[in-house]
């Protein structure tokens, strides 16, 4: 059975060094203004970035936000030690997995995840995972790729024999449908980026 965990993290191992000026990250960049936009219509005190990467949205945040309580977990390690030399001390960044969450339950106001999600090969168990540490009425961000039919299921196909760790991209009704199989409420689905989306739910 293929390794995807294993596959993302040597992925994102190769790619850290040049990761914010290249390519790689160009799908990305162009979501965390509006990641940054909906963050910044809740109140919240703590906030975990998950997929944290080189720390860029984390960075992005904290200028608007400078006395937050912030944490960051990425898989890949070199990317974490980008994101240490541009965060500093002021986020708690750790080296984890985003179906075994190293937090306590009823932790985080906010969890965040941009374009971190369609690596994950177990997706029900890291959105159980990250809904055990929301507070209660916390929420979660969701931000990650998007093609339209019948170029999804196209690329659904290609993924399987890619060597970047890439898992599945989500139709609107899919990502829906698993927030809502994992309890959260009042989820909604918009398109932030010609190729992205954006989904939102509560606990």
């Amino acid at each position: 059975m293929k390794d995807y965990k294993e596959a993302s993290k040597k992925n994102f191992d190769n790619q850290a060094k040049i990761y914010d000026e290249s390519n790689y990250s160009k799908y990305p960049r162009e979501c965390y203004p509006h990641v940054i936009n909906t963050v910044s219509k809740i109140k919240f005190d703590t906030i975990l970035d998950l997929g944290c990467g080189t720390g860029s949205i984390l960075s992005l945040l904290l200028e608007e936000r400078p006395n937050i309580h912030a944490f960051g977990l990425d898989l890949s390690e070199e990317m974490l030690a980008i994101a240490r030399q541009k965060l500093g001390g002021r986020v708690e960044l750790t080296q984890g997995d985003s179906e075994n969450l190293p937090y306590k339950e009823n932790n985080f106001d906010v969890v965040m995840c941009t374009e971190s999600f369609h690596h994950y090969p177990n997706p029900h168990k890291a959105l159980d995972e990250i809904y055990r540490v929301l507070k209660p009425h916390g929420k979660f961000i969701l931000c990650d790729t998007w093609v339209f039919s019948p170029f999804r299921q196209v690329m659904n196909i290609y993924l399987k024999f890619s060597n970047g760790g890439d898992v599945k991209i989500y139709s609107k009704y899919e990502i829906t449908e698993l927030l809502a199989e994992s309890k959260f409420k009042n989820v909604h689905w918009n398109k932030a980026t010609k190729y992205t989306y954006i989904c939102t739910g509560e606990k």
